[in-house]
């Protein structure tokens, strides 16, 4: 008898434009704010301002942004039924994000039908490792739902999510939200342009190998 392995067991999603309409935020201006280059990532920014007292003002700053973008921002188009649909299909699902969990759990509050207990883990960067694209948090979900790095697929518009997936030797998929991006999307191993196409990329590789 053929032995059979299924391959993906769990989906981990960013969670700014990806979970949540993009828009909400708008990076150009947190960076013009807080003095950030704009080829420079806010965290990496933030993190290596050398004064401790201005170092705690500009993430009390980002967290003010967070917040009011939290409190407006709404689902992603079909974000929704797709988390409903993995957990009908049993696999764990996850959110992996460089947003504070405080800010998660506000946004959440503006999904009619999915909250946190619709998450096996939230990873933010609360959780003191290294953001995206570091592949830490994807390794540390792997440990924490007892899966291999290879059986998990990480879902972002970024290419820093691309990145970490790719790193950690998860199976990556860009969500462009419709819009044009060849350079992240030769990075991925799938591209999408909505969320309601991700159930037959999980389909696909979910399947069984024999």
């Amino acid at each position: 008898m053929k032995s059979e392995v299924c391959r993906i067991k769990a989906v981990l999603f960013d969670f700014d434009s990806t979970l949540t309409k993009p828009g909400a935020l708008d990076f150009k201006k947190v960076k013009l704010d807080l003095g950030c280059p704009a080829d420079v990532p806010v965290l990496e920014f933030v993190e290596c301002i050398p004064d401790p007292v201005m170092r705690e003002t500009a993430r009390s700053e980002l967290d003010r942004f967070e917040a009011e973008a939290a409190a407006r921002s709404q689902p992603n188009s079909g974000a929704e039924e797709i988390v409903c649909h993995l957990r009908r299909e049993g696999l764990f699902t996850g959110i992996i994000t460089r947003n504070s969990r405080v800010s998660v759990e506000r946004s959440l509050e503006n999904f009619k039908n999915t909250d946190l207990s619709d998450f096996d883990l939230v990873i933010t960067r609360d959780d003191w490792i290294k953001p995206k694209p570091s592949h830490e948090g994807i390794l540390m979900a792997a440990r924490r739902l007892n899966v291999e790095p290879r059986q998990i697929l990480v879902v972002g518009d970024f290419i820093f999510d691309i990145q970490a997936g790719n790193r950690a030797g998860a199976v990556t998929v860009l969500l462009n939200n419709g819009d044009v991006t060849d350079a992240v999307a030769a990075e991925s191993d799938h591209t999408i342009s909505s969320l309601h196409e991700l159930k037959e990329v999980v389909r696909r590789e979910t399947a069984l190998l024999k």
